[in-house]
């Protein structure tokens, strides 16, 4: 076969042939055993199922660990059902939970299903729905191709756990208790388990560190793997302060369920550019899932959906604008308006998250309605004026025939309503479900349903950076004490955990954090160290350049502000001083080369190595629920970094 010239390898497959002949395997498959058994000496370990070539339909023929991972290997002569595939993966998972690999666990995410094929087999090579499919004469695509996730230490730890915990499984050419335990040190910057599961507090983290910094994205603590593989019994929910890994383990969580499962999942969130990013992590944690999971914002799925239906609701956000800006210059209209809150905003937001975010059809509903996050209450006897000014709203919008992004939720929640989908997703996962207004809520349970492990939320009290509020109650979810609650920040050093607790970030979603939200000054760090770089002075624009030059490294870092006008600001001065910059609403989340630059509410479910917070002036904060708003965003803000932080204060003479 190709690639055997080493004569040791010749020596190795002849012995294998010798062990193999009881065996009454066809020809080809001896061919393949005895190559993969010819690996040995590049840190690969064969186990053989003891019932080859009639191994159980739902277990696999042989199970390769080596420095690509751990291949579930399937000996076919003709494409298996996918159902095959999926159960000896499901099996050998199973074995691997809770594998010890030193300092921390082992994770199924190492793991993929492989199916081999006599070498003159027609088939479509690559990827077969969720398993590689090759021929045997392909085999050195699989053994020597790809980036290393176990070291030869921990391989050799993985198939001794293997031998150990079945029967099944039978050792070929290497002896468990024979073969010494590797000392070598492990090797700076390829730290073993890249798509394992590392215990963060101990010294691997330092390894992890050394890793590109996408890679470092996607790293789960052993102590959250119980929440990726638990069952719940209906919908769910992952909280907890910002930095404590909760997008990853819904990434790991999705994963977990699309390899026990048909059909496909859902990814969305109340954020545009996030889902891109999520599919990017997803991509390097379980690529061979990627086309099962569907990635999108959730307006989005919402207008494909109506679309689909021949309901499409089109949203020009310029006519939106014009709609409301034409009723807000109406002065008999918003004078009392005016008188009680002068903000624009403020009402466009009344509007935005209160009465079309929570669906309200009536008057008399809005009268009695808990407005939850919005600062101080409205008299019953006011609100009828805000209920005017809305109406007037709904007919400037209708004369110019366009829907705003309310109407759009809230068509596909009736179409929903009307005719549910034929086929449910597996599993609905929402991330920053705090920023969803209450019919966005409602949106995502009648897409999901109420089965077992159909909706998981995901999000934090404390990082809500939208106005609103509301309770999951009111969108007829309960959780039941589904859930978790997570407590280990591993994103940030201590020095920026410790910035980020001295702000006063009010969590308004009681229930969304089970009653026992742990706000961020009482969130445990795991990674030592971190800078923070309080200036002061009156010419921040040469400040703030001249610390990012002064950077040891100027990948993975960003420049957060509060106002798109400030972010089109500082993308100006960037590039005058010669830096290359990326906007984050067009970021997919791959390339960390480029400064990024946006606001705060584009950088929900991003890190950085390095975040810049430059000062802008505060054009409103003088109410209650505007200064909670800031302390929100200026935390999401600063917890964007991961080693560095600046913090911009101008002082003028």
């Amino acid at each position: 076969m190709t690639g055997i010239f080493h004569r040791r390898q010749e020596r190795l497959r002849r012995e294998a042939e010798e062990e193999l002949r009881d065996r009454l395997l066809p020809t080809w498959q001896n061919r393949v055993l005895q190559r993969f058994v010819a690996e040995r000496d590049s840190g690969w370990y064969t186990l053989l199922n003891q019932f080859a070539p009639h191994a159980p339909g739902n277990r696999p023929d042989a199970v390769l660990v080596g420095p690509l991972g751990v291949l579930v290997v399937l000996l076919r002569e003709s494409e298996p059902e996918w159902e095959a595939a999926r159960a000896a993966f499901r099996w050998t998972a199973e074995l691997l939970a809770g594998a010890s690999i030193g300092s921390g666990k082992l994770t199924e995410s190492v793991a993929r299903t492989v199916v081999v094929h006599p070498a003159d087999f027609k088939v479509r090579r690559g990827h077969t729905g969720e398993h590689l499919t090759v021929t045997e004469v392909e085999l050195d695509r699989l053994l020597r191709r790809g980036d290393q996730v176990l070291t030869g230490e921990k391989a050799l730890a993985v198939a001794r756990h293997l031998d150990t915990v079945t029967f099944d499984l039978k050792p070929i050419m290497w002896n468990p208790q024979r073969i010494p335990q590797q000392r070598a040190p492990a090797q700076r910057g390829r730290p073993a388990g890249l798509f394992g599961v590392h215990d963060l507090r101990r010294e691997q983290v330092e390894h992890a560190l050394d890793r590109p910094f996408r890679d470092w994205r996607i790293f789960l603590d052993d102590a959250q793997l119980a929440a990726v593989r638990r069952h719940y019994s209906g919908p769910a929910r992952i909280t907890g302060p910002a930095g404590t890994g909760k997008s990853v383990l819904a990434l790991h969580r999705l994963a977990h369920l699309a390899r026990r499962s048909t059909g496909k999942l859902l990814f969305t969130t109340h954020l545009r550019n996030l889902p891109l990013i999520a599919e990017a992590q997803f991509r390097s944690l379980a690529p061979q899932l990627a086309a099962r999971i569907e990635f999108t914002h959730l307006h989005s799925w919402a207008w494909d959906f109506l679309a689909g239906r021949g309901r499409a609701a089109e949203v020009d956000e310029q006519q939106v604008e014009q709609a409301f800006d034409a009723v807000w210059q109406r002065s008999e209209l918003t004078a009392p308006l005016r008188k009680f809150r002068g903000a624009r905003g403020y009402w466009k937001d009344e509007i935005d998250r209160v009465i079309k975010g929570r669906g309200i059809r009536s008057l008399e509903i809005y009268r009695a309605v808990p407005r939850k996050g919005r600062g101080v209450n409205l008299p019953a006897e006011f609100r009828a004026h805000v209920w005017q000014f809305y109406c007037e709203y709904e007919r400037a919008l209708s004369e110019r025939g366009v829907f705003d992004h309310n109407d759009v939720l809230m068509r596909a929640l009736a179409e929903l309503e009307r005719h549910p989908l034929p086929r449910q997703y597996t599993a609905v996962v929402v991330d920053e479900v705090q920023d969803l207004t209450l019919i966005g809520l409602r949106l995502v349970h009648a897409i999901s349903g109420d089965g077992p492990n159909q909706l998981l939320l995901v999000g934090d009290g404390q990082q809500q950076v939208y106005a609103g509020g509301w309770r999951l109650s009111e969108a007829g979810i309960s959780l039941q004490g589904r859930g978790e609650i997570l407590r280990r920040n591993y994103r940030n050093r201590t020095a920026i955990v410790e910035q980020a607790g001295e702000l006063d970030a009010i969590n308004r979603f009681d229930d969304l954090d089970g009653g026992r939200a742990v706000p961020l000054r009482s969130a445990l760090p795991v990674l030592r160290g971190g800078r923070v770089v309080e200036w002061q002075g009156d010419d921040q624009d040469e400040a703030l350049v001249f610390a990012l030059r002064r950077l040891d490294d100027g990948n993975a870092a960003a420049v957060l502000t509060r106002t798109n006008g400030a972010a089109e600001h500082w993308e100006k001065v960037l590039r005058a001083a010669g830096f290359a910059v990326r906007p984050l609403d067009r970021w997919d989340g791959r390339d960390f080369e480029p400064i990024h630059v946006g606001t705060v509410h584009r950088a929900k479910g991003t890190e950085f190595r390095s975040v810049f917070l430059p000062d802008e002036p505060l054009l409103s904060g003088g109410h209650r629920e505007e200064r909670e708003a800031l302390h929100r965003q200026r935390l999401v803000a600063v917890t964007r970094a991961r080693d560095f932080l600046w913090m911009g204060a101008v002082v003028t003479s």
